[in-house]
């Protein structure tokens, strides 16, 4: 007889598998390229056709990167949050060559039979005015590329690096659209400029949800530090409160801090919940390691806090037809992993569970006795 498993407290809503997402993905930003394919008169040179056909799809993805990092339960629903980050990430660094490329990718066949003139022509290319919103995009791109790439060497800090992120990356965008539509013959196409309408506009509609929609909806459910306290060296347990209604989370999954008076700031960091879901309250396994954790011990109780989640599939639901799981955690990394214990716990989850949990001193284990105490409410 199978072993009770772990009851659903509530459906799973509705989000893309990893399939449908690239499906998804390819058709919006391959959409414009199809479009020119269909508008591009015949016999412009396979050159020319490179260099546009990359500059269309690289714009497209631009655009599209925004709708990726929209914490959209409909893209990370079911794969996870940081598998869309990830992805975000590699795809910046492709629709990035894609586009410092394409101007350099004209007219060079000549490059061979007549050097000069190529480079005549591609210098003429970034000094022609008609052209400069074309140029700001391009530089625009290459410093948003360094500065994420070479943050830590630059010692520029999260909030800084995160407001010069979301700021060029919005130039990008408005310089890129109207380097396309007053420059690209083809994107004067009526269902080609309808594209990269609707495009900018989803892009548009995630910084909006982003920064104006998802403070508003916070500022509606305000928590509170109810606690704070110490673990262990750099070690914090922080819990927070609401008099309103209870976060509706499954024990794994993570929100997006803030605290402070409000939750218009750029000052947010990403926390895997610790409590169950029946807790009734939100606790966080906190390790001091930036400036923003290095004060979480200066708190005191009462401080307004404000969440963004809950986000995350890293769940027991990830496995309902597993007769056994297997958790490794190192350090703090220990938070999700307690959550689901202290869930099955709670729910009366009849399989076996295995944790494996790894410190590089005995001062840094924490819930060591909440630890052996599950093994007498599970197979632990």
């Amino acid at each position: 007889m199978s072993p009770p498993r772990l009851p659903l407290t509530r459906p799973a809503p509705f989000a893309l598998s990893g399939s449908g997402l690239v499906v998804g993905y390819l058709l919006l930003v391959l959409t414009p390229l199809m479009l020119a394919w269909r508008e591009a008169p015949s016999g412009a040179g396979f050159a020319s056709e490179l260099a546009g056909g990359l500059a269309f799809v690289g714009y497209a993805m631009l655009l599209a990167q925004f709708v990726l990092t929209g914490r959209f339960r409909i893209i990370g629903g079911r794969i996870g949050i940081d598998v869309v980050l990830r992805l975000h990430q590699a795809l910046a660094r492709l629709l990035t060559l894609f586009l410092l490329l394409h101007p350099f990718i004209y007219g060079v066949t000549r490059l061979w039979s007549d050097p000069a003139a190529y480079v005549a022509a591609l210098a003429q290319l970034f000094t022609t005015p008609a052209f400069a919103s074309g140029i700001i995009a391009w530089v625009g791109l290459m410093v948003l590329m360094v500065l994420a790439l070479k943050r830590t060497a630059l010692a520029l800090s999260y909030e800084a690096w995160r407001a010069s992120h979301g700021f060029l990356a919005l130039v990008i965008a408005l310089a890129g659209w109207h380097h396309a539509v007053s420059v690209g013959g083809l994107s004067a196409a009526p269902s080609l400029r309808a594209a990269w309408l609707v495009l900018a506009a989803l892009a548009a509609a995630t910084l909006a949800r982003a920064y104006i929609l998802h403070p508003l909806m916070q500022r509606r459910r305000p928590w509170r530090v109810a606690e704070v306290r110490a673990l262990g060296p750099g070690r914090w347990l922080l819990a927070l409160e609401t008099a309103g209604k209870q976060l509706d989370f499954r024990a794994g999954q993570f929100v997006w801090l803030k605290l402070g008076p409000h939750p218009f700031t750029l000052h947010e960091n990403p926390f895997s919940i610790v409590s169950a879901p029946q807790d009734g309250r939100l606790e966080f396994l906190i390790r001091e390691a930036g400036d923003f954790t290095s004060a979480i011990g200066a708190l005191t109780p009462g401080t307004p806090a404000w969440i963004d989640g809950p986000y995350g599939a890293f769940t027991l639901d990830a496995a309902p037809r597993a007769r056994r799981i297997v958790m490794l955690a190192g350090g703090v990394g220990l938070a999700p992993c307690l959550g689901m214990l202290r869930e099955a716990a709670a729910c009366g989850d009849g399989r076996a569970f295995h944790l494996v949990f790894a410190n590089r001193t005995q001062s840094q284990i924490v819930f060591r006795d909440e630890i052996a105490a599950l093994a007498t409410h599970l197979d632990l």
